[in-house]
């Protein structure tokens, strides 16, 4: 088999969540399985041209102060 060359792929998707936490948590579950890195993470509603950045798009850890209570 030939050398293969390695090449840049963005992606973009939507992820539907109730709060900003439950977004990262699923984005990051998302770009394990396809072995991809998020870059951005931002809120646009359906048929809007609205955008929100989220200031933090990193992978929530599981003592994270902005995760959601158990109750």
């Amino acid at each position: 088999m030939a050398k293969e060359n390695r090449y840049v792929v963005t992606m973009d998707m939507y992820v539907y969540a109730e709060n900003d936490y439950m977004a990262r948590k699923r984005a990051h579950k998302l770009a394990e399985k396809i072995d991809a890195d998020v870059t951005e993470i931002g809120e646009q509603p359906f048929a809007s041209m609205n955008y929100r950045k989220l200031d933090d798009h990193s992978k929530p850890s599981s003592n994270s102060k902005d995760a959601p209570l158990p109750f």
